[in-house]
């Protein structure tokens, strides 16, 4: 599965980022380049988890809520009426006192039952999650910075998470569900072998 990142350069304020990575750009919005990101303030959030890549970078995330939304973030088309697009935001951290590339290591679970019957066949179980939920292709944006982060880093062609930062990432199922579904009838996994090195799934639970 491949979450779409729809990252563009974007002019922004030079920072230093200490030796080796020379000067960089801190650069805008994800989603709309001509704005820096919103901050917000550090929300309620279900237990962590920090995932290590081979390369040693580490992610930490954490659940803040689940929903359905008639355009949860650009670039979806709008959905027939009764329905919308189920979507989870979480914080995306990076613990590391250097620069870290920009990943989107969870997914969004929709319970099998609540996939239109057009895109059954998209849905794709994930060993360690509960056989009732699977896997939608889906989307994730960086949506806000969590008060006291810095902005995304630019490097050369690359878009980097700032040290010590924290972002609100919204992950986006890309098939139109009921919009009477709840937090109930999603969940947030971490499967993908970079990440867990096993592809055993890792749930993100929501706050209690």
């Amino acid at each position: 599965m491949t979450t779409v990142l729809g990252l563009t350069t974007a002019a922004g304020l030079l920072v230093a980022l200490g030796a080796g990575a020379s000067m960089s750009r801190e650069i805008a919005h994800v989603d709309n380049p001509s704005h820096m990101l919103r901050v917000v303030d550090r929300p309620v959030t279900g237990r962590p988890l920090t995932v290590v890549t081979p390369e040693g970078d580490r992610y930490t995330m954490a659940a803040v809520r689940a929903g359905v939304g008639r355009a949860p973030v650009s670039g979806l088309p709008a959905p027939p009426p009764g329905k919308g697009y189920a979507f989870i935001d979480y914080v995306l951290t990076n613990p590391h006192r250097r620069p870290i590339l920009l990943d989107f290591p969870p997914d969004l679970l929709l319970r099998r039952t609540a996939v239109p019957a057009d895109f059954a066949e998209r849905c794709v179980f994930r060993i360690g999650a509960p056989e009732e939920l699977c896997d939608l292709p889906n989307r994730s944006r960086v949506i806000a910075r969590l008060r006291g982060s810095r902005g995304l880093v630019r490097i050369d062609a690359d878009t980097y998470l700032a040290p010590r930062s924290s972002y609100l990432v919204r992950v986006v199922a890309d098939a139109p569900v009921l919009d009477t579904l709840g937090p109930p009838d999603m969940a947030l996994y971490v499967w993908q072998v970079r990440f867990t090195g096993d592809r055993i799934a890792r749930r993100i639970p929501f706050p209690a």
